[in-house]
């Protein structure tokens, strides 16, 4: 399970938190922008689980296959994958949606998926180490979930990215909120509640334009990402 939730973890790091404008950008434009992005998956990839990638992760029998080529056939894919959505955009002329990024999002992550060791799906598969399970929290409340919106808001309203005022105001919002999941006791559910009644008063006095679509979104994954931080910190979300 650890090497999992530390691929998925990398995953998570490589192609929102650290993948910024300008990869974005360049990775659009060139096949040296892609590598490059591809290279950011890599040294995040072999940071998390370099005490793994000895490892037999994959055993065919004939075949076996350590953490090193696993890595490089996941970057092999994740490039492949990629460079195919760009040309879908570009010569194709496919849309640039929601249903394009989760797509591109669900078959990254069934590749590693894929490429992991995991025998058994159990109910400890959802429990990672509590330091990993936490970061990828923290990671889909931040920058996975300002994406998502962006892509969301577009198909419906044709609006353009936030700029850095907006996104990192909403990002502070859901951050406060996620927060309160992890104190002790019932204490964090009135301090959630009033968090979010003062989400709807932004909305309602107009301090940022938020659509009913962002409001919807920030609140189910922060809430969603909340609990299950919660239960890997303490135990239970009791």
């Amino acid at each position: 399970m650890e090497i999992f939730w530390r691929f998925f973890l990398s995953h998570l790091l490589a192609d929102f938190t650290l993948q910024f404008n300008i990869v974005n950008r360049l990775k659009r434009q060139n096949v040296y922008g892609m590598l490059l992005h591809c290279l950011t998956h890599l040294i995040i990839a072999v940071a998390l689980l370099y005490r793994y990638m000895g490892e037999i992760w994959l055993n065919f029998g004939f075949l076996k296959l350590n953490g090193w080529c696993a890595v490089g056939l996941m970057l092999a894919v994740h490039f492949i994958i990629d460079e195919l959505r760009v040309y879908s955009m570009k010569k194709l002329e496919f849309s640039d949606g929601t249903l394009s990024f989760l797509a591109d999002q669900f078959l990254h992550i069934y590749v590693l998926f894929m490429l992991s060791p995991i025998t058994v799906l159990d109910r400890g598969f959802f429990l990672p180490e509590k330091w990993v399970g936490i970061i990828c929290m923290f990671t889909l409340v931040t920058h996975v979930t300002t994406v998502l919106i962006y892509f969301v808001e577009k198909d419906l309203s044709g609006k353009a990215f936030p700029g850095f005022d907006e996104k990192y105001f909403l990002i502070f919002e859901r951050i406060v909120l996620w927060a309160f999941f992890f104190v002790a006791g019932w204490w964090w559910l009135p301090f959630a509640l009033a968090w979010i009644l003062q989400l709807f008063y932004i909305k309602k006095k107009r301090i940022l334009d938020l659509s009913p679509a962002n409001i919807i979104i920030s609140l189910a994954v922060t809430v969603m990402c909340g609990l299950w931080a919660r239960h890997m910190y303490h135990g239970s979300i009791l």
